[in-house]
């Protein structure tokens, strides 16, 4: 009998041994794979490595940018997620795990997404994105040369068919590799250096389509992103503070007073919590932008709290319960 697969077990064991997942890990990987390959010559067994560190580099990438897309809360992405055609089966223990945020939505969809092709993978990214993701791959530009020249900016990939081309073959080779007894010499060096090229292409242009589908006009500077990060945190404090006017009115005085001192304990704590998370000794300092990005993300799920609350309490039902409203909600 086959054994069930512990998705949990499974992802926390990924993290255990890997470094921390950003979305441009498997880029960067892919970056220094590619300088590698430069400098290769002749031939050797040793070439069998590059493949499959190039697709393992790839496929980094996407399981990042898939949980990425899921978990930034954007309705787009999570409305297109079809869950009934992933390989995977509901069990209360991954239903407890979800519900304690063990792991993430996120996380769980990029675990199981098939990535085993370049038509796998273009197949989950347009499901996921609404839209033929590698039509948008074909069409990417790095952003600073878009915002200066539009679409007379260069493409990434000169040629997607030649790219595309080198990213099948390397599936292939890898499958070889991996699969097969490896007794003759498969690949030259000169084919591990375009194939790696071409990897590193395909992911750099992959980053900059999704990253243009998501917001045509992204900040690119710091100064940028620090601003946009803070007109989203206003807004956010805005929307909370006119629900807790909402909530407010419809609570008798003495709880009135209980809910206002609460909501004020949950502030405390996210400024906290976000300083501590973003500090040196934990996150590497990522300092000011990246304490207001997640006191944002904490805003908006709290908001989406006290949405429902709200909504319960003007339908004129549960008006002396209250539903999970923890100050340490985030």
């Amino acid at each position: 009998m086959r054994a069930r697969c512990d998705y949990v077990a499974e992802i926390q064991e990924i993290r255990d041994r890997s470094e921390p997942l950003g979305h441009d890990t498997g880029i960067v990987n892919m970056l220094i794979l590619s300088t590698q390959a430069d400098h290769l010559k002749g031939g050797g067994a040793e070439l069998g490595y590059f493949p499959v560190a190039a697709i393992a580099a790839v496929q980094s990438y996407f399981r990042a940018e898939i949980a990425r897309l899921i978990d930034c809360g954007d309705a787009r992405f999570i409305n297109n997620i079809a869950v009934d055609e992933l390989p995977l089966k509901i069990r209360p223990k991954l239903l407890v795990a979800l519900h304690g945020r063990r792991v993430s939505v996120g996380e769980l969809v990029a675990h199981v997404s098939r990535l085993s092709s370049l038509d796998a993978i273009g197949k989950t990214m347009t499901q996921l994105l609404g839209s033929d993701f590698l039509a948008l791959v074909k069409d990417a530009r790095d952003p600073w040369e878009r915002r200066d020249l539009g679409d007379k900016a260069l493409l990434v990939i000169q040629s997607a068919d030649e790219a595309f081309g080198d990213v099948r073959r390397t599936f292939e080779l890898r499958n070889m590799i991996c699969h097969e007894a490896y007794l003759k010499q498969v690949v030259q060096s000169h084919e591990i250096k375009r194939i790696c090229s071409s990897c590193y292409s395909f992911l750099r242009a992959s980053y900059y389509a999704v990253q243009h589908y998501r917001d045509p006009r992204p900040p690119l500077t710091l100064e940028e992103s620090i601003q946009v990060a803070s007109e989203r945190l206003q807004s956010l404090e805005s929307e909370i503070r006119s629900v807790e006017e909402r909530i407010s009115t419809r609570l008798p005085p003495w709880l009135q007073k209980s809910f206002a001192e609460m909501q004020e304990s949950w502030r405390h704590f996210v400024e906290r919590e976000s300083y501590f998370d973003c500090s040196q000794e934990m996150n590497m300092g990522r300092g000011a932008l990246r304490q207001k990005q997640w006191i944002a993300d904490a805003s908006q799920t709290r908001l989406e709290t006290l949405k429902r609350f709200a909504d319960k309490l003007e339908e004129g039902s549960g008006q002396h319960s209250t539903p999970d409203l923890n100050p340490v909600d985030s």
